[in-house]
């Protein structure tokens, strides 16, 4: 029977776009926006004022298309819902495999393993250190060691010199995934928590263009093609998610 009493806990999606002289993330967002809603029919959050202005620009793949790479620490302050699912706008929702995360008995999961068509793209921060986990995609609530979590990312972003020295990491720039990293490491006494139980794919090569075929993906390359199950994916290329075809790839998405 159902305790009335128990209030039901509100659950949604956040995602930060903060545009660039280069690249309209909060058109990318919108469209991820449609993809969201219709494998997941939950309210959606978009932050585009940049809340932390600390200046730290990453230069990423994709032709070196650069991103403001601070702030997502905020996440758990800003964040309306309960139970929040924060992503980043380049990540395709194309089927409800996140929120069932949301059952799962734990403070927050990460996405912890990646890879491209050809090739695993998990590693470690430095010769000596940590394995980096993918910040594409965190699921938390709002608990004690959630926001320990999210405090914890916030200094090593406001410290990163120091943090960076102190985990040998190679990479001179600030970067969520790193940040991340740290803080779960620390949080869990020194050891990675489980994370997001699948691995994530990525497309880490311009695209022409991506259709689905028999609950099929076909992603189309250059001078190549990648025919996989449907799932969610991660797209690094951010012309593509402006063009025309992206545009009509999701309108065929949510009209089915």
């Amino acid at each position: 029977m159902k305790n009335l009493n128990v209030q039901e806990k509100s659950k949604g999606i956040v995602l930060f776009a903060y545009n660039t002289p280069k690249v309209n993330y909060v058109k990318i967002a919108e469209q991820a926006s449609r993809l969201i809603t219709h494998s997941l029919n939950l309210p959606i959050t978009i932050i585009t004022d940049r809340i932390d202005t600390q200046d730290n620009m990453r230069v990423g793949y994709a032709g070196g298309t650069p991103w403001y790479n601070t702030g997502r620490h905020l996440a758990y302050e800003v964040s309306p819902y309960d139970e929040t699912i924060l992503l980043d706008s380049d990540y395709l929702i194309l089927d409800d495999s996140l929120i069932k995360i949301l059952d799962l008995a734990t403070d927050y999961s990460i996405m912890t393993h990646n890879q491209s068509p050809k090739q695993t793209m998990d590693g470690n921060m430095g010769m000596y250190s940590l394995n980096f986990v993918w910040a594409t995609a965190v699921v938390f609530k709002k608990t004690a060691k959630s926001k320990l979590l999210f405090e914890l990312v916030g200094r090593i972003q406001h410290n990163y010199d120091y943090y960076r020295k102190l985990y040998n990491i190679k990479a001179g720039n600030f970067r969520n995934d790193y940040a991340f990293a740290i803080a779960d490491n620390i949080v869990n006494g020194y050891t990675p928590s489980p994370g997001i139980p699948w691995t994530m794919l990525t497309i880490d090569n311009p695209i022409t263009k991506i259709e689905i075929k028999n609950n099929k993906l076909i992603v189309r390359e250059k001078e190549s093609a990648h025919v996989i199950p449907r799932q969610c994916l991660h797209v690094m290329d951010k012309d593509y998610l402006l063009s025309d075809d992206y545009n009509s790839f999701v309108d065929k998405i949510c009209q089915n």
